[in-house]
């Protein structure tokens, strides 16, 4: 397990953290060398922009795979034993039907934490269902540009605690991490307190999955999780989102396919039972069920939610000053695509933009302008103007190319939350992680 070094920070008054070199992320050297509106590899064997391949074991996701450590000994079962001497992959307890290719392919996202390694750095966490138990956190520094495992995850399990019949009413494995459902929408960043931000948790995995209202927020400085409280009424599902508000340090989320449910949690805070973070409002659901799954993003600028919701072919906004307002339909110009299923929608301050991307797009990234005006009666009553920013000249569709090199089975037509903007003083940059074995993509915005 590799520990990044995280810039140094000070308590900062009123108990919130600051980072001692201001808070900024360092732009990495490799994006100078980008030209706007291009996809470029930025790790792998053989990464663009002439940058030298990183260390082996650093260049992919699985190349961190705790079941292929051999400093991680697992609990062996007699089939394990036999499986080992017949010069087998390893096959630990926690690895479920799939394996750790779920980790990006179950339907599982990622986050940009800005505050862990100089540049920031691609944080993932999933599994879900039946797929893959284990509970480890993996990053890609984007100044280094190499992957690293960050926390190992329950691995000390035998196999009866793991999947099927392996119920946890807290949502916690023993060691404290949670266990790892399909991720969807359901992560975000806070970068006030480095935390990775998890909403819903499960009580059980394997085939018959029990899902829980119950967040939970892994620090990036300590590597240590912590877990909220149970909603005593909310139902999060498969197919949900949710959005970081950093103005009111909300979270907010929205049930996918089953439930009833738009809310907030604040993290903040320690509880008397050993949780942290309060329940806040809650409201019955905004976007119909049929619309799942979706993607949502805080447009900070505008201080609201908009969700981009495919099987309507649709935009929607959701005032986050006045949450009990109904969801509004936004209006869509110039050169919109089809909304696709498991799409990314993001915020690009220095673009003033918003940014749209799916895998079934080809290249194509859009930057969403919303109407003129400071009022939520403009943003709903105007039209939001699409155009794409991919370069004519731009030659590599990210997509494609890491569907061709895979060796895993994969879910071609995913993006959620792998798909994130980061920001380094007046630059936006896209980046992109597909699958386990393929290499991370970025393409410069401004």
């Amino acid at each position: 397990m590799t520990k990044f070094n995280v810039r140094a920070e000070t308590q900062a008054p009123g108990g919130q953290l600051q980072s001692a070199l201001g808070g900024e992320p360092a732009i990495p050297p490799w994006v100078r060398q980008m030209a706007c509106g291009c996809w470029y590899r930025v790790a792998g064997d053989r990464p663009d922009l002439g940058l030298p391949a990183t260390p082996p074991g650093t260049r992919y996701l699985a190349d961190n795979d705790p079941a292929e450590d051999p400093r991680i000994e697992s609990a062996r079962t007699l089939k394990e034993t036999l499986r080992r001497l017949a010069g087998r992959r390893r096959r630990p307890p926690w690895h479920g039907t799939v394996g750790f290719t779920a980790i990006t392919e179950a339907w599982n996202g990622a986050v940009y934490a800005s505050r862990l390694g100089a540049s920031g750095a691609m944080v993932i966490f999933g599994g879900g269902h039946d797929d893959y138990f284990g509970s480890d956190v993996h990053a890609f520094d984007l100044a280094t540009r190499r992957w690293s495992r960050i926390s190992d995850g329950y691995v000390g399990g035998r196999a009866d605690e793991y999947g099927a019949g392996a119920l946890y009413p807290d949502a916690v494995y023993p060691d404290g991490s949670p266990l790892p459902p399909h991720t969807y929408g359901y992560v975000q960043y806070d970068a006030a307190s480095n935390d990775f931000l998890l909403l819903k948790g499960q009580l059980e995995l394997g085939p018959g999955v029990k899902a829980a209202p119950i967040p939970h927020m892994f620090n990036l400085d300590a590597l240590k999780w912590r877990r909220g409280p149970r909603h005593p009424s909310a139902v999060l599902a498969s197919g949900g989102c949710t959005a970081w508000d950093p103005s009111r340090r909300l979270l907010w989320g929205h049930c996918g396919e089953d439930g009833d449910a738009f809310l907030a949690f604040a993290p903040d805070g320690q509880n008397a039972e050993g949780t942290f973070g309060t329940w806040r409002e809650c409201y019955p659901r905004k976007i119909p069920a049929a619309a799942a799954p979706y993607a949502m993003a805080f447009d900070c600028a505008r201080d609201m939610i908009v969700v981009a919701a495919s099987a309507f072919d649709r935009l929607y906004a959701i005032d986050a000053a006045v949450p009990a307002r109904a969801i509004a339909p936004l209006e869509s110009a110039g050169d919109r695509p089809a909304i696709a299923p498991y799409a990314a929608i993001e915020c690009a301050p220095n673009l003033d933009r918003l940014i749209y991307y799916s895998a079934t797009g080809g290249a194509q990234i859009y930057a969403i302008a919303a109407p003129e005006g400071p009022t939520w009666a403009q943003h709903v009553g105007g039209a939001w103007t699409w155009r794409s920013i991919t370069a004519q000249d731009n030659s590599l569709d990210p997509a494609a190319d890491a569907q061709a090199v895979s060796s895993r089975v994969i879910n071609p037509g995913h993006t959620l939350g792998r798909f994130r903007v980061a920001s380094f003083g007046t630059t936006d940059v896209a980046v992109l992680v597909r699958h386990v074995d393929t290499p991370v993509y970025a393409m410069r915005l401004t």
